[in-house]
């Protein structure tokens, strides 16, 4: 099975501490190494003209676009609908995100045994006070051994995720309509497909499952969500 990337890039959002030298350059650059040009496509939205070279000098022709933080999404995911995908998983990729070596063999492991792929680790499933799902600063959740790591069962995650096209198809409503803010409602569209959300969806809901990798492939590059248990400054 193929694993297609689908990567935005913006120059909109709030700033906020990244760990040294994990700019939007760096990211994309080690997302291009890990894997590889041959299906990877990116997105553009609110870029500058400095941007836009940059992306350029990596040999990529972005798709370019002002729609906003949910809009652009919501492009990209009806792209990775068309025919050209059938059959293959997505990988849908922000741009503040480093990964580790094995990561498509990780998520390709994942999407085996579940419908919704993150590498991952939020630290908000073990802060107490940010998730309210949280119970003594961790979730509830069912662990098992995959082929590069453990997996772990949990209630959400960030919009860096994996999945096949036959289930975006099948839940891109879900996904509509928790974009309909103008910014992606991650947390409760993750509770809603889980059937999370409410006793009567716990009984008639669609009872996808999410897991994560443990330890992370991946990282967010805001210095205070790190993954837990990596070097990320290491991490070239």
């Amino acid at each position: 099975m193929n694993l297609n990337i689908f990567y935005r890039i913006s120059d909109a959002g709030n700033p906020k501490e990244k760990i040294s030298g994990k700019g939007k350059k760096e990211c994309l650059g080690n997302a291009l190494e890990i894997f590889g040009k041959d299906h990877f496509n990116i997105r553009a939205d609110h870029c500058s003209e400095e941007t836009l070279r940059m992306i350029r000098n990596f040999g990529l022709e972005p798709e370019i676009s002002s729609l906003g933080n949910a809009g652009s999404w919501l492009k990209s995911a009806r792209q990775a609908l068309s025919p050209e995908y059938q059959n293959s998983a997505l990988y849908f990729i922000e741009d503040d995100y480093i990964h580790l070596p094995d990561s498509t063999g990780a998520i390709l492991d994942g999407l085996s045994i579940a419908d919704y792929v993150s590498l991952y680790d939020h630290p908000d499933k073990y802060t107490s006070g940010i998730n309210p799902l949280l119970e003594d600063s961790s979730e509830w959740s069912r662990i098992s051994p995959g082929k590069f790591c453990h997996w772990k069962s949990s209630n959400s995650t960030t919009m860096t995720f994996a999945l096949k096209q036959e289930t975006l198809k099948a839940d891109f409503p879900v996904w509509e309509r928790h974009c309909a803010a103008g910014f992606p409602d991650d947390f409760r569209a993750f509770l809603e497909l889980q059937s999370l959300d409410s006793w009567e969806n716990r009984m008639f809901g669609r009872g996808r499952k999410l897991i994560t990798s443990l330890p992370a492939f991946s990282t967010h590059t805001e210095s205070a969500w790190l993954s837990p248990l990596r070097n990320w400054s290491e991490i070239s």
